[in-house]
């Protein structure tokens, strides 16, 4: 069984971060990986492209 299936997130799915420096925002899942996944977060960088970090499966909980 792939950690995809067992952490019950995919690519699209929205989350909100529980812990750490991004705590409270939701952001669009782009990547699962074994024990995180790669997210868009709901702001843009100062160069315009969207702000993206990494959040580890046990800091987060799926919205949709």
């Amino acid at each position: 069984m792939t950690e995809e299936m067992e952490s019950h997130v995919h690519v699209g799915d929205i989350i909100e971060i529980k812990k750490g420096q991004e705590k409270g925002e939701n952001a669009k899942v782009i990547a699962v990986y074994n024990n995180s996944v790669a997210v868009e977060l709901n702001r843009k960088e100062k160069n315009g492209n969207p702000a993206r970090t990494i959040v580890n499966h046990s800091k987060y909980v799926v919205k949709s």
